[in-house]
């Protein structure tokens, strides 16, 4: 945990002055986002309270329990609907913050990766206007939160605080897809460690799988007609412009040396497969030299979820956005996890600046130079 209480205070600070800084109109309501105008909201009006908190939208086709809860809670103030969304999506933001800050993570081990990660989470490009303080994209978060649940040490763990964890576990998977899809990388650790708390975490996690699973079949399979696995060409080079480029370089980088070199269609899915292709093999060299199980957690983290979105968002060419969010913070966490485990100064030195450039166009994006200004502005 982070031990100066001093630093802690005042970073938390810090913290919340940046949130209330991007977009002070959201805390008044007084946002151009209308909670009350969405489905979960709508049917949690006309609904029983049962009936709403197990709501399943049948056009995503999965479970997702803090959008239900807090549609349900804005029922019963409906002028106050607004604030509402954006205090349930400021809770989890705060929970995964105060999580890691005194968690014993493997990976965020001392106070100055603790507050690294906690500004990645905050400001870094993946983290798109897209999801800002709105409960129904809330899941990204959870995903997110579940991830660093991950690499937890259970070091002087006591029966309250393991059974704190495996709540998590399960409530994360209820209220995110996202959380979900991670149960295999617990049974990888596992696997690794040979520990009974994994196992039994593993286990835990499969709760929510399996019960998501049987929502996909019932309501995917059985009656949606909608086909969600598209695939087109140009995914590829959209794919590695938004989970490989964009988490480091932000959007107007990229975007500026593309308008100078005037990028022709055919060139872009070349280079697309060349940043793809060097990936790889930076992974592999990382993987052939240093061995690291953390660092293997996190690549299978990076891929299956990578494998999720591409192939499971809703469009046939585009995975940004939303997409992007989870994928992007793991990728920018591996990168973390190379600057640690790297014993070549030289290299070190370079992943240290692609650390740095995130942070820096992140807080540059954060508000000012945001690629999607609009999501942020106020009722005039």
């Amino acid at each position: 945990m982070i031990r100066n209480k001093g630093l802690f205070y005042v970073f938390f600070l810090i913290l919340i002055s940046l949130i209330i800084f991007r977009s002070p109109c959201f805390f008044t309501g007084n946002s151009i986002r209308s909670f009350d105008q969405t489905v979960f909201y709508n049917f949690s009006a006309n609904n029983n309270f049962l009936d709403s908190i197990f709501y399943v939208y049948p056009y995503a086709s999965y479970f997702e329990l803090w959008i239900n809860i807090a549609s349900k809670f804005a029922t019963f103030f409906p002028n106050y609907s607004s604030h509402v969304d954006v205090y349930f999506a400021l809770i989890i933001k705060l929970i995964i913050f105060f999580y890691i800050s005194y968690s014993n993570s493997a990976l965020f081990y001392n106070a100055k990766y603790k507050i690294l990660a906690i500004s990645l989470i905050l400001f870094s490009p993946p983290m798109t206007p897209e999801v800002w303080l709105t409960t129904i994209h809330s899941k990204s978060y959870f995903g997110i939160f579940t991830f660093i649940l991950l690499f937890q040490s259970f070091e002087n763990f006591n029966f309250f605080k393991k059974s704190v964890y495996r709540f998590f576990l399960v409530f994360n998977g209820f209220c995110s897809i996202y959380s979900t899809i991670l149960s295999p990388i617990f049974f990888l650790k596992y696997l690794f460690e040979k520990k009974r708390e994994d196992l039994i975490n593993f286990l835990f996690s499969l709760i929510p799988l399996f019960i998501n699973f049987i929502i996909f079949i019932r309501f995917a399979l059985l009656e949606s007609s909608t086909n969600r696995f598209l695939f087109d060409l140009s995914k590829i080079e959209n794919f590695a412009y938004n989970i490989l480029i964009r988490p480091v370089f932000g959007s107007g980088i990229p975007k500026f040396v593309y308008n100078k070199l005037n990028i022709e269609s055919n060139t872009l899915l070349i280079i697309a497969l060349f940043v793809i292709f060097i990936f790889l093999i930076s992974i592999l060299r990382n993987l052939y030299f240093n061995r690291d199980r953390i660092s293997l957690l996190i690549i299978s983290s990076f891929l299956i979820h990578s494998f999720f979105i591409f192939f499971g968002s809703l469009y046939s060419d585009f995975v940004g956005g939303r997409y992007a969010v989870i994928p992007g913070i793991i990728l920018l966490t591996l990168i973390i996890r190379f600057f640690q485990i790297e014993q070549n100064n030289l290299i070190k030195y370079f992943i240290f600046i692609f650390i740095l450039c995130s942070l820096l166009v992140g807080l540059l994006e954060f508000k000012y130079l945001t690629p999607l200004p609009e999501l942020l502005k106020c009722r005039i």
